[in-house]
C-alpha cells in the first residue's frame, strides 16, 4: 500500500522551512549549543564533556571503542550520577570491524527472588502512585548489572592494552578533585530534592545544609565514590557482588526509611550478563540493528518504520498530514509493545510477528486520512530526562552503542551509605497491576528474577554493509521515538545528523500526540491535527541523543551531541 502525497490535504510546512526551523530551534532549548564535530580517525559522543575527553584519552593510549566506553561510563557516574552508574544497568552493542559481527550484551537489572506480581500494590490492592511513591526507596531496586556488564564487555572486546582497573582512573580523579555543578544538574537536583531529603546520605552529598539544591558552580567532591572505585580496582568486581559493597547495598534496600525492598546477597551473587540476538530491520535501503527483548526499543522502532515504509514520507513534506501519519504509526507500534513485550526468558515474545511485513501492512491499513486510531493503553506523557548514552567509533572501525541507566532521575533516590553511588529504581518499568486473579500474567508483570521491559534503543545503521550511523538517547519510553524521529529525518528527509538531532520532535506513545515547543506553537499545524481527532499537548524537550554519522565514501566521522543536554562530540 504505497500512498502518494497527492492524495493528502496539504496543510503543510515546506521542507525548506522545516530545515530552517531545525537549525534555529536550539535557541529554545535549556541546554547548550554544541556544533557537530568532524574527524577522520575516531569519534566519541557522550552526555558530558569530561566523559568524552576521558574516552578520547583511552583511544589515544591504544584502547578500542569498548575500553573508551567503559572509561566514559565511570566518569558519567561521577558527573551525571542522576542518570547512570554502577547502581544501574544497560545494553551494550559492539561492532567488530574485523569480523563485521555485532554483539548485543544485556546488563539489565533483575528483580530479586522475593519479587511478586503484587509488590507495587497498596493495602487496598491499588498501585502506589508513580511519583514519588512507586519510584522511591528500596522496593523498586533491581540487582545492578552495569559493573558486571562492562567487565564482560572488557573481557570479550577489549584490546587489553589498557588494564580494566586503569579505566576507573579518570573517574577517580574527578570524584576526588571535584567538578563544577552545571545549571542543568542543579535543576535536576531541585526537581527531586523532596525525594533526596528522605535519605540522609543522598541529602548529605547532593543538597546543601538547608536541604536545597546545590547551586550552579558549586564544586562537588565525592570521596566515597572514589573510594568505591578504588576498592573495585584493587579487589575486582566480586567486591561489588559478594563483598562489603554488596552488604551495604542489601542493608540500604532492606532497611530503607521509605518503602523497604527485597534485595538479598544471593540476588547479587547470582547476577549474570546475557548475550542476546539483536533486532534487525530494513528501511529505505538501510539495514538497522538494535537491542531485542527485554528491551522494547529495537522491536518497536522497527515495527514503526515498517509501517512508515508503506508511505512516500519524503513526498509528504513536514506538514500536518505527515505528523498525523507519523503519530499514528508510533501509536500502533506502542500498542503492540505494551501488549506483547517483556523478558523473553519468562514470556513467549512473538518477535517474528511484530517485525513481519504482514503486520506492517495490516497496521498501515488501519491509518485513516482524517481520523485517528483509538488509544488502547494510554501512557504517562511525562518524558523524563533520565538515562544516558555513549556512541563511539575507534580508529579500527569498531563501534559501540551503549545505553546506560539507573531509571528515573537519581534512580531510587538512595545513595548507598559510605559508597557514594545511587541505586536504581528499575523495577518500576514493570506493569504494576493489579492483575485479575487466576489470569495469565502479562509479559511485563513483576516476578522473581525477571528483567523489566526497557525502552533503551542503542542503534547501528549500515548502508550496503558499511557502517553509517551509531546512535542512542535517554528519556524512558521517549527514547524509541527520539531515535525514530532521528532516522526519519536522516533517511527520509536527507537531513545531516546535526539538523536531524536538533529538529523538533513528534511523538505518540499510545496517548496524546506530543509536540516539542517549536512545533506546538504552529497554530495551523496544531489545528489540523486536532481536526483529525488528535489530542495535542506540548512536551517541551525530550531526548539527549549522542550520534555518529559515517561518510561511506570518505570515511569521515560527524559526531553530534544533542544541544538539549550538555554533552560533547569530539574526535581526532
Amino acid at each position: 500500500m504505497w500512498i502518494s502525497a497527492t492524495q493528502f490535504h496539504r496543510t503543510q510546512i515546506s521542507l525548506r522551512f522545516f530545515t530552517f526551523l531545525s537549525t534555529v530551534v536550539f535557541f529554545f532549548f535549556p541546554g547548550h549549543l554544541c556544533e557537530a564535530a568532524q574527524a577522520r580517525n575516531a569519534m566519541v559522543a557522550t552526555a558530558h564533556p569530561l566523559a568524552t575527553q576521558a574516552a578520547l584519552k583511552i583511544l589515544k593510549k591504544g584502547g578500542n571503542a569498548a575500553d573508551a566506553a567503559i572509561a566514559a561510563q565511570w566518569v558519567l557516574n561521577a558527573v551525571e550520577p542522576q542518570s547512570s552508574g554502577i547502581g544501574g544497568g544497560g545494553f551494550f552493542l559492539f561492532y567488530d570491524a574485523k569480523t563485521k559481527r555485532v554483539y548485543c550484551l544485556d546488563g539489565r537489572e533483575i528483580a530479586p527472588r522475593d519479587a511478586s506480581a503484587d509488590m507495587f500494590l497498596d493495602s487496598k490492592g491499588q498501585p502506589y502512585p508513580f511519583f514519588p511513591e512507586r519510584i522511591t526507596g528500596g522496593l523498586p531496586v533491581g540487582v545492578p548489572g552495569t559493573l558486571r556488564l562492562l567487565r564482560t564487555a572488557y573481557e570479550r572486546f577489549s584490546t587489553k592494552r589498557v588494564a580494566f582497573e586503569a579505566l576507573f582512573q579518570p573517574a577517580i580523579g574527578i570524584a576526588e578533585k571535584g567538578f563544577s555543578v552545571s545549571s542543568r544538574f542543579s535543576r535536576m537536583i531541585d526537581g527531586q530534592k523532596e525525594r533526596l531529603r528522605l535519605f540522609p546520605e543522598s541529602r548529605r552529598i547532593f543538597l546543601d545544609a538547608a536541604g536545597q539544591s546545590l547551586e550552579p558552580g558549586f564544586f562537588l567532591q565525592q570521596p566515597d565514590l572514589a573510594k568505591t572505585f578504588r576498592m573495585i580496582q584493587e579487589r575486582g568486581v566480586s567486591v561489588f557482588y559478594e563483598g562489603p559493597i554488596a552488604d551495604a547495598m542489601v542493608q540500604a534496600v532492606r532497611f530503607a526509611p521509605f518503602h523497604p525492598g527485597r534485595l538479598t546477597r544471593q540476588d547479587l551473587f547470582y547476577y549474570t550478563v546475557k548475550e542476546r540476538e539483536g533486532v534487525y530491520g530494513h528501511y529505505r535501503g538501510y539495514d538497522l540493528l538494535s537491542m531485542g527483548p527485554p528491551s522494547s526499543g529495537g522491536t518497536t522502532l522497527v515495527e514503526a518504520l515498517n509501517i512508515l515504509s508503506h508511505y512516500d514520507v519524503r513526498a509528504m513534506g513536514r506538514g500536518s498530514y505527515f505528523m498525523h501519519i507519523f503519530s499514528e504509526a508510533q501509536k500502533l507500534a506502542f500498542q503492540d509493545r505494551n501488549q506483547y513485550l517483556g523478558d523473553p526468558d519468562f514470556a513467549k515474545i512473538p518477535l517474528s510477528y511484530l517485525l513481519s511485513e504482514d503486520l506492517a501492512r495490516s497496521q498501515a491499513a488501519k491509518i485513516q486520512a482524517n481520523s485517528i486510531v483509538p488509544v488502547k493503553t494510554p501512557m504517562d506523557p511525562a518524558p523524563g530526562a533520565h538515562t544516558s548514552h555513549i556512541s563511539i567509533v575507534d580508529a579500527s572501525g569498531n563501534m559501540v552503542a551503549f545505553t546506560t541507566t539507573i531509571e528515573h532521575i537519581f534512580g531510587s533516590a538512595m545513595v548507598v551509605p559510605g559508597y557514594g553511588f545511587f541505586l536504581n529504581n528499575e523495577l518500576t518499568d514493570f506493569d504494576p497491576g493489579p492483575f485479575p486473579a487466576k489470569a495469565v500474567l502479562p509479559p511485563n508483570a513483576p516476578g522473581p528474577e525477571k528483567r523489566p521491559r526497557s525502552s533503551m534503543t542503542p542503534l547501528f545503521v549500515f548502508k550496503e554493509g558499511k557502517p553509517f550511523l551509531v546512535a542512542g538517547s535517554p528519556g524512558g519510553s521517549t527514547i524509541i521515538v527520539t531515535i525514530l524521529n532521528l532516522l526519519v529525518n536522516i533517511l527520509d528527509f536527507s537531513m545531516n545528523a546535526d539538523a536531524a538531532v536538533r529538529a523538533p520532535k513528534i511523538m505518540n506513545r499510545d496517548g496524546p500526540t506530543e509536540l516539542e515547543t517549536a512545533l506546538f506553537f504552529q497554530e495551523k499545524v496544531r489545528s489540523a491535527l486536532i481536526a483529525r481527532g488528535h489530542t495535542v499537548i506540548k512536551n517541551a524537550f525530550y531526548g539527549n541523543a549522542q550520534v555518529i554519522q559515517i561518510d561511506g565514501e570518505t570515511g569521515e566521522f560527524t559526531g553530534v551531541s544533542d544541544s538539549r543536554g550538555e554533552g560533547l562530540a569530539k574526535g581526532y
